[in-house]
């Protein structure tokens, strides 16, 4: 039996995240540690009403359940949620709506919470179960149970099949409240289909729910013959074609892609002789005009090329003018700024300081006393107007200067344009003047040139029969091999399902198995007065020689939590095809000081630290790389650092609980 550490199978959760609504959330918890390792124990504490049985029953929904918890404070709060997992040692991320009803989409991620902006994002549906693509058999495939099929019927040989689903698992993976003492631990109280599946799937995690190993010898037998007829019939057909067509089916390819295209190039150079006349002089005369059509292609090129470099050259001397025009402007608008004409503060004949500045004052100048027409002296609105004019003519040679700029940047371009046609005209200059010399010489270039197509087309069609005869032969090879390889595969895969089949526990084995470690575990638990405990064919177990119902409120849950840890730690250990988690709430149910009056026997609180005890020292040796997920209001301080939350319903105390601001 494969071991389950090395080779990681199942489904292990590491952080469970619900996205708010608005301005609220996000939510959840985490069940790693800080180096983000997975822990094998993940203990939820908090009273009642704080919402840790909805992070299990969140989980379950994003694992394919049909709906969502659906309390007033969540639905009001969580937009979506969504599930970071490993699935067979791969970390995967599910995101299902939780917000207007059930969704029945998800989107699945192969990557963690952090890294999925950068991942491709997997639209799976979640309804049916039954869907090969959906979100059930992603989950199934991630512990081998994906594509297996349950007979409605299984006594019957044409019996109806269901396929198995994730919603079929819960029902070993999660232990919810209401199972603890509800007597029906085998759902042996609940509808046929539902009992009958339970049993079909404890069958299918062992690995012994096939037992019709003669009909598999007989298939085995069968395809066997199959595979060896189809080898004879590949050999003889691949040593005709290698005597026939020793160089293979990819070289035939290849001359039939060579000879058809060119079987057509001949074809476009006949019909191009066939439309002109054939004759020496035909040829010269049509070699000739194209030679004349590109020498005057290459004249008017370099007509063109010569007219832009012409251009470019006088607008080069236009553009340092105006440049030169800006640098004047700018040097003028620069020092009226610095050097004021009128700024006169000194008598020039005494050269005393002027108590005011000279001015016109009724057409007088204040300073000489002539008489001057009002614009004579150019006060401060005649500075004024002038630097306008300055700024005005500056800004119009700038705007003319860019305008000549992005126009000679244009031309510069075409320029290169024009040089790069021209250098392409005189190459067909070049070409066609070799053509005409070639033709010239020829003494009936026409005939001779149509003589040497037509025998060229003519090996080209017959190599095109040859390679098509030879890979229709091929063909019927490669069809052989493939149909073998199909036999094969058929082979190989009965192959394997006897060689299980043969090394297979039988059902009465496994029982037995479950039984011993049923009664293990509630000698671990110290469960009282124990004796003549066992599982029976039905699964239903049986304690101190009584039907397990018969036990008391106390005594139905360390039943019911023996049963449930018994089934995962087997298959854990066997290799199983199990999701190596399991998730319980509330192992404290019925135990401990408050059934003291009404169940003695139950009411030491040493029972449920037994329970800890148990899984503990387990998950630290055969379990390692298990999960287990315990929801519990007040575990005991031998798991306190165990604890991966533990709310507090105060709203002085943070966390509330798992909608964190669910305060009122």
């Amino acid at each position: 039996m494969t071991d389950a550490r090395a080779t990681p199978s199942g489904v292990r959760l590491r952080e469970l995240r619900l996205t708010g609504v608005a301005e609220k959330g996000p939510y959840g918890v985490r069940f790693v540690d800080d180096d983000g390792q997975i822990r094998p124990l993940s203990v939820i504490a908090g009273p009642s009403a704080t919402g840790k049985t909805s992070i299990a029953e969140f989980v379950m929904y994003l694992l394919g359940g049909r709906e969502h918890p659906q309390h007033p404070e969540i639905v009001g709060a969580v937009r979506s949620a969504m599930l970071e997992v490993e699935l067979a040692g791969e970390v995967a991320t599910i995101e299902r709506a939780a917000a207007g009803g059930t969704s029945t989409f998800a989107s699945v991620w192969r990557a963690p919470l952090g890294e999925l902006a950068a991942a491709h994002e997997q639209r799976v549906s979640t309804e049916p179960t039954s869907d090969p693509e959906g979100l059930s058999q992603f989950i199934l495939a991630g512990f081998g149970l994906d594509g297996v099929r349950l007979p409605e019927a299984p006594t019957k040989e044409e019996s109806k099949v269901q396929l198995l689903s994730i919603r079929d698992v819960f029902r070993l993976m999660y232990l919810p409240n209401h199972r603890l003492d509800n007597k029906d631990l085998a759902f042996e109280r609940s509808p046929y289909m539902v009992r009958q599946k339970f049993r079909q799937l404890v069958d299918v995690v062992f690995g012994v729910h096939d037992a019709q190993a003669a009909e598999l010898q007989e298939s085995t037998r069968k395809a066997a013959d199959a595979v060896n007829a189809a080898k004879r019939a590949e050999e003889a057909l691949e040593s005709l074609a290698r005597e026939d067509y020793p160089m293979g089916a990819l070289a035939l390819h290849r001359v039939i892609d060579e000879a058809t295209g060119t079987i057509a190039e001949i074809g476009t150079a006949l019909g191009s002789l066939d439309a002109f006349q054939r004759t020496n002089l035909g040829a010269i005369a049509q070699t000739r005009a194209a030679l004349a059509g590109a020498q005057r292609d290459a004249s008017e090129a370099a007509v063109q090329l010569r007219d832009r470099d012409s251009l470019l050259r006088r607008l080069t001397v236009l553009r340092a003018q105006y440049a030169d025009d800006k640098k004047k402007l700018t040097f003028l608008r620069e020092a009226e700024r610095l050097f004021n004409p009128l700024d006169v503060t000194t008598c020039p004949a005494c050269l005393s300081t002027l108590a005011e500045s000279p001015a016109l004052v009724d057409g007088t100048c204040s300073l000489c006393r002539n008489d001057v027409e009002p614009a004579g002296l150019g006060g401060s609105a005649d500075s004024s107007s002038e630097r306008n004019l300055v700024e005005t003519e500056l800004r119009a040679v700038g705007r003319r200067l860019s305008d000549l700029n992005d126009y000679w940047t244009r031309l510069d371009v075409d320029r290169a344009r024009l040089r790069g046609a021209l250098d392409d005209a005189e190459a067909d200059v070049e070409r066609l003047a070799a053509e005409v010399d070639r033709v010239v010489e020829a003494p009936a270039p026409w005939l001779a040139e149509r003589d040497s197509l037509t025998s060229r087309r003519a090996d080209a069609l017959l190599a095109v029969q040859s390679a098509e005869a030879g890979l229709r032969v091929w063909q019927r090879v490669a069809d052989a091999q493939e149909r073998r390889a199909r036999l094969e595969v058929t082979l190989s895969r009965l192959r394997a399902e006897g060689s299980a089949a043969r090394n297979r526990p039988d059902r009465e084995a496994v029982v037995r198995a479950l039984s011993a470690r049923f009664q293990q575990i509630l000698e671990d638990f110290d469960y009282p007065k124990l004796r003549d405990t066992h599982i029976g064919n039905d699964l239903v177990p049986r304690v101190r020689d009584m039907p397990y119902s018969q036990a008391s409120s106390g005594g139905l849950v360390l039943i019911s939590l023996a049963y449930y840890l018994a089934i995962w730690e087997l298959a854990y250990e066997r290799g199983a095809h199990a999701p190596g988690l399991l998730v319980i709430d509330s192992p404290q149910k019925n135990l401990g000081h408050g059934v003291l009056e009404t169940d003695p026997d139950f009411a030491d609180t040493r029972l449920v630290e037994n329970f800890y005890r148990h899984v503990l020292r387990w998950l630290d040796g055969a379990g390692q790389g298990a999960q287990l997920v315990v929801i519990d209001n007040s575990p005991p301080d031998l798991v306190r650092d165990h604890v991966v939350v533990r709310y507090t319903r105060n709203a002085t105390q943070p966390p509330y609980g798992l909608i964190t601001d669910a305060t009122d």
